[in-house]
């Protein structure tokens, strides 16, 4: 992928002759790739309203709804049936399934390996195994 950015910025950087056929051929390698990489991220029937950002090997479950206004760090888990806007969620999170956060900040780390959970204005953090032992700071 960076290969082909690479050669699609010193094409136009340094514009001697372009043909169009070599940058057509680079567009299209790089948009496979692309998505090839999202597709392995990414599940069915996601919907983002943007602005929402996704680091680096960010899992996306079926059926959910990214925004506006969303942050998920490096290495998390977002599963299916989540529904998250206004919200920053830090590196290496796992939410449980049926979320739906609004105006949260998840921690780094942390693990919510429960079902059915509906939360607004908080931060979260911890590990919680069940919803009473979820670690919730309002505000």
């Amino acid at each position: 992928m960076k290969e082909e950015l690479n050669k699609i910025e010193e094409i136009i950087v340094n514009p001697k002759e372009i043909k169009i056929s070599t940058i057509q051929e680079l567009m299209e390698r790089f948009f496979v790739k692309l998505k090839n990489r999202v597709d392995n991220y990414i599940g069915d029937y996601p919907t983002f309203i943007e602005p929402v950002y996704l680091e680096d090997n960010v899992k996306i479950g079926d059926d959910v709804l990214l925004g506006p206004n969303v942050y998920v760090g490096a290495n998390s888990e977002i599963p299916d049936y989540v529904e998250i806007s206004n919200t920053i969620i830090f590196d290496n999170v796992k939410i449980g399934e049926n979320f739906r956060l609004e105006n949260c900040i998840v921690a780094k780390n942390s693990s919510f390996n429960f079902k059915n959970l509906k939360v607004k204005n908080s931060v979260l953090k911890g590990v919680a195994n069940l919803k009473n032992e979820l670690q919730t700071i309002g505000f």
